[in-house]
């Protein structure tokens, strides 16, 4: 009896299963553009009134199951794309399968470089949203940028940091503005780095592609970095709109202002922004002052003229003014920091079946920089003045092909940088006091670099391919050398010829699943310091450093192997990467020469070493299971050596994880986020830099965005919530003394958007 009364239950259970199953029904289907047929990757597709959705795969594969018999309107939008909807009646059980093809926007933008989800796109590459950074209200472009994966950055105080990607940095990263404006730092210690002259306030988004493979946009060893900054809105009929944003953090006493006002019409259109940064001295873990004070305007503007859906001209100019900013890592400060940027760009798509694209970019960049040692302890001894230039200008031209399912580029760039400028010293003590003397810095020299590029993008039987290559001449001569300079070498100029290429291959197993191997060797011939500094401290040791007009351009021999997976309800990343670079750029010992700078302890040289060795790796995590709960996850890691002594090379970062939460409230309305970072201890490191090993810590952040009222955007939140006690690997220690300087305690913060006018967009 009681078999039979269990059959029945299983009978029951079985038939009802299969009634419910049969009544739910499921809206699957595939994004593609509708030009090349390509799939599109990461399309976002939901049924409009309800909170059900997908994100298109690897295939551009969709599926929404479990719905009730009924009609629904399914949208899908995917950036640069025209939105797309369609009405889809679906039967109890019934499963639909749709078919759609999105159209690229007419309107195009002349500042990115990422376009993710096309054709070939290979490359390790991210981005992050302009809103995103402003949101979390940091106080230097440098420090957001460690929110990608193996990204991180050099401190020497509050701000102006600079860059690190996978443990290379400086000139070893081509770091760009607006998709190929460049502005070279005049500062020998890299005060003022190209992050400096981006204010989180007028920024659209950062893209990064890792490695040194996408060779389109400039000589690149180890990865490119775009600032995009904001775009003018587009209108159909001549609208205003703006916005008012003040910030303020505790820690620092800091607080930020800015304006930005928008408009146009479909025949042209601007954007107008100015702001101000007033930032005091912070106070770490332990309640001990750090002198990091800094202060910065800026104004910028944009105005696009477009005569034609596929064709588009665009002015830029943009001037940062930074005053008074404390380095307490290095034997100056900034007293000031002026830097313009003027750009012509014009753009044209879709202009024939074989003429997909036409770019072409003018730009000239100029920065001022003065700096002293007024409030260093070496001022009892010398009064010290820097006081220098940099002129920057360049060209860039390209054309894109369409033939067949191949997309071909290519085209050249072209740039000049300048510099010039000299150091006052007078002597206060000693034998030498009442003496002045004139040290010039840069030399009055120069760098050209003019590159030839071109790129092909093909699918061969499901597999994606690229294949990458420039061929750059390098030239440089310092116009007006040192006596004491010039006598030390029998040529000051010197010419390179640079061959760079790189391969990449991209399958898709199976709808979820992709995997990728990108092979590449890349040169990058020395910048001015390395060629012509002139007997000053700049590095991360206490020693006066010199050029070498001789030093040869390093090459990366690099791999990268990407697997990308959607799993576990969610994409899971992971990438390993090796480097042998070639002519490694580091610097020796100079014995037979004398310091010229007081508490210095040497000279070194830069040279090349005869290699050097990386390797790492990235893994990611990022749920997709659901649009109201978000957990992410990275790890990483980098190591790096000289192959021929095997010792570290210096200002590698550590092993390293980062996990947020965030949940979505009211609809999205208010949405906190919760952020842990790990740092392990570092205990690689290079002697022969001074390098000390690091201890590890844990950070715990936390914010909160509110968007509940229409006419206003609300982020606010705490850093260093545990009022941790810490110092970073890559934060350089003050010379004099070799003490840590620790990051800030506790500090809360709050940013308030006020948005005018924000009619609906084309």
């Amino acid at each position: 009896m009681r078999l039979k009364f269990l059959a029945l239950i299983v009978l029951i259970f079985t038939i009802a299963q299969n009634y419910f199953a049969q009544e739910k029904g499921t809206i699957r289907g595939f994004v593609y553009d509708s030009k090349t047929k390509y799939p599109l990757i990461n399309a976002n597709v939901w049924l409009e009134g309800t909170n059900r959705g997908d994100v298109t795969d690897f295939k551009g594969y969709f599926e929404i199951k479990n719905l009730s018999a009924g009609t629904y309107t399914v949208a899908i939008s995917y950036i640069g794309y025209n939105r797309a909807k369609k009405v889809v009646s679906v039967g109890p059980g019934e499963v639909k399968t749709l078919e759609i093809y999105l159209e690229e926007l007419p309107y195009f933008s002349v500042e990115e470089i990422v376009v993710f989800g096309k054709p070939g796109e290979v490359y390790n590459q991210a981005e992050i949203g302009g809103r995103e950074v402003a949101k979390a209200l940091p106080r230097d472009l440098g420090e957001f940028v460690k929110q990608f994966s193996n990204a991180l950055a050099i401190k020497k105080g509050g701000y102006a940091l600079d860059p690190v990607v996978r443990g290379l940095k400086f000139d070893q990263l081509n770091v760009q503005i607006d998709n190929g404006v460049k502005i070279e730092p005049a500062c020998p210690n890299r005060m003022d780095p190209p992050t400096s002259h981006v204010q989180a306030e007028d920024l659209e988004k950062i893209e990064i592609l890792k490695g040194p493979y996408a060779l389109r946009y400039g000589p690149n060893l180890g990865g490119v970095l775009n600032f995009v900054l904001a775009k003018p809105r587009r209108f159909d009929k001549f609208s205003i709109a703006g916005r008012f944003e003040t910030g303020y953090e505790s820690n620092w006493d800091g607080k930020v202002g800015q304006v930005v006002l928008s408009g146009g019409q479909r025949l042209f259109d601007f954007i107008l922004s100015g702001g101000v940064k007033d930032y005091k001295n912070y106070k770490d873990g332990s309640g001990a002052e750090v002198k990091a004070g800094f202060k910065v305007r800026n104004w910028s503007g944009k105005v696009g003229f477009n005569p034609g859906d596929n064709h588009r001209l665009q002015f830029s100019v943009r001037q940062v003014y930074a005053r008074d900013v404390l380095f307490p890592a290095l034997p100056m400060d900034e007293r000031k920091d002026d830097s313009k940027v003027i750009s012509v760009d014009y753009g044209s798509k879709n202009l024939s079946d074989l003429i997909n694209s036409i770019n072409l970019k003018a730009y000239y960049s100029k920065v001022h920089h003065i700096m002293d040692n007024e409030f260093k302890p070496t001022r009892m001894m010398v009064e010290a003045v820097t006081d220098v230039n940099t002129l920057t200008r360049g060209a860039r031209a390209e054309v894109g092909l369409i033939m067949g399912k191949s997309v071909i580029y290519f085209g050249f760039d072209y740039s000049r940088v300048e510099k010039d400028g000299f150091r006052t010293r007078k002597m206060l003590t000693g034998a030498m006091a009442g003496k002045t003397f004139i040290d010039t810095v840069w030399q009055n020299s120069y760098v050209s670099n003019l590159g030839a590029f071109s790129e092909l993008r093909t699918g061969i039987y499901d597999f994606n391919l690229i294949f990458s290559a420039r061929y750059d001449v390098n030239y440089s001569n310092a116009r007006t050398p040192a006596p004491s300079f010039a006598r030390m070498f029998s040529a000051i100029s010197s010419k390179h010829h640079n061959l760079s290429v790189s391969a990449g291959i991209d399958k898709t197993l199976g709808s979820n699943v992709r995997l990728s191997v990108l092979l590449g060797s890349s040169k990058r011939s020395p910048n001015i310091s390395e060629r012509y500094i002139n007997f000053l401290p700049i590095g991360l040791d206490n020693y006066d450093y010199i050029g070498n007009p001789s030093i040869k351009p390093e090459t990366n021999n690099s791999l990268d192997l990407i697997l990308n997976s959607k799993m576990l309800g969610g994409v899971i990343k992971g990438d390993f990467f090796y480097y042998y670079v070639k002519n490694f750029i580091s610097a020796k010992v100079r014995p037979d020469l004398s310091p010229k700078n007081m508490g210095v302890i040497g000279v070194k040289q830069f040279t090349n070493i005869e290699s050097a060795r990386f390797w790492g790796f990235e893994l990611s995590y990022a749920s997709t299971f659901s649009g109201d709960f978000g957990f992410r996850f990275d790890v990483f890691r980098t190591k790096a050596w000289n192959a021929l002594t095997g010792e570290p090379l210096p200002e590698i970062p550590p092993l390293e994880a980062k996990t947020s939460f965030r949940y979505s409230l009211f609809g999205g309305n208010m949405i906190p986020e919760l952020t842990v970072r790990a740092v392990a201890r570092k205990s690689d490191v290079s002697t022969s830099y001074g390098e000390t090993q690091t201890p590890g810590f844990v950070l715990v952040n936390f914010a909160m965005s509110i968007n509940y009222f229409r006419f206003a955007d609300i982020s606010l939140g705490v850093n260093n919530l545990l009022n941790k006690t810490y110092y970073e690997h890559l934060t350089r220690k003050i010379r004099a003394t070799g003490a840590p300087i620790y990051e800030p305690g506790r500090s809360f913060f709050v940013n308030i958007a006020i948005k005018f006018g924000e009619p609906d967009e084309k």
